[in-house]
């Protein structure tokens, strides 16, 4: 049988709100009355009921995460580092995969309303979700980026100058037709990332060709395929930045197919710098992002404003922007008529994007 509040209090002999006060440290008990019930609470073996504090304050202990993928690497360490998090501070998870759908977002944003769960992490995949999120009266922290009317916090790496500092580097390597291959139009990732895209090339004076950039779903077969509609376009591309390691990926693999050396012939950066980037038998270029990191924020954060819900504290949204980190690797290299250092230039960018 469990250790109870008035077991401890019968063991002492003082009264239960008075050990439920020290317990929860809050005012009303002397400091030696507070040490003698958590020394008494620690030998006869109490352990807080969670769950039944939940029912008082009306709390679930639950979280709603609401991510597109769970294949993409970047989103499995993303779901493991806020399951860790949240388990750590006696939360549950309730995980939603929208495979990239907007309508199934919408459902199963309904499904986590009717679940009563007291927060939700969510990267949405279609920012006109903003609406529906704005009739939510829990807490709601999102993944990578928010509407332009921030109504929730959410936490980031800077896409914009992650895009910016990708393409830089291939142009400070001398590649000169540079193509973004990209993923849904509708995501503001693909946007933003376009936006460093772009300002890499107006930075430098040269004028991007809108003929190069394509978008499709970021996953390796669409990053195969365009590749392939990409070359057979242009054939005179020379390096590609693409939308996520993943779409990366499909147009190495497109690339080694057709006997074009990655980096010697066509330059290859991604996004996000998932673990497999790094073998030896990929080396690709990308972009880090400290995604385990990011988990861990982004679900503190939440807890916080579940908490300071419960306590009537309102506070306005708050804006994270994490730093992104340049990965140079094999799918890129200097080549003959780069007149830059690509090192010296990457300080001096991001002075200027930040």
């Amino acid at each position: 049988m469990s250790v109870t509040i008035k077991d401890i209090a019968r063991k002492i002999g003082i009264n239960f709100s008075s050990v439920s006060r020290a317990l929860n440290n809050k005012p009303g008990v002397s400091s030696s009355t507070r040490a003698l019930v958590i020394k008494t609470a620690n030998e006869m073996g109490y352990y807080p009921n969670i769950h039944a504090r939940g029912l008082v304050r009306k709390e679930t202990r639950t979280i709603g995460v609401l991510i597109p993928e769970i294949i993409n690497p970047l989103f499995s360490e993303l779901a493991t580092s806020i399951i860790e998090t949240a388990n750590e501070n006696s939360y549950d998870i309730f995980l939603c995969i929208s495979n990239w759908n907007p309508k199934k977002e919408r459902e199963y944003l309904q499904t986590l309303k009717e679940k009563r769960v007291d927060g939700i992490i969510m990267k949405s995949c279609d920012d006109s979700l903003e609406k529906l999120s704005d009739s939510f009266s829990i807490p709601i922290v999102g993944y990578e980026t928010w509407p332009k009317e921030q109504k929730h916090s959410f936490v980031s790496t800077d896409n914009i100058k992650g895009g910016f500092l990708g393409v830089q580097h291939l142009l400070e390597c001398g590649y000169a037709k540079v193509a973004y291959i990209g993923g849904v139009t509708y995501s503001s990732t693909y946007n933003e990332r376009m936006t460093g895209y772009r300002r890499a090339f107006e930075q430098r004076g040269i004028s991007f060709e809108s003929s190069l950039i394509y978008s499709g779903e970021y996953h390796m077969n669409s990053g195969y395929s365009l590749m392939k509609e990409l070359f057979s376009a242009h054939r005179n591309v020379d390096a590609v930045f693409a939308g996520n390691d993943v779409m990366a990926l499909g147009v190495l693999r497109y690339l080694n197919e057709q006997g074009i050396r990655p980096g010697t012939d066509v330059g290859v950066v991604g996004f996000d710098n998932i673990q497999i980037a790094s073998l030896p038998q990929i080396g690709l270029t990308t972009i880090n992002q400290p995604i385990f990191s990011i988990g861990r924020i982004i679900t503190r954060l939440l807890l916080e404003e579940i908490e300071n819900k419960a306590m009537h504290i309102h506070l306005p949204p708050q804006k994270i922007l994490l730093e992104p980190d340049l990965m140079p690797r094999t799918t890129t290299c200097a080549r003959p008529g780069a007149v830059h250092d690509t090192g010296q230039q990457e300080n001096r960018s991001e002075m200027m994007v930040q």
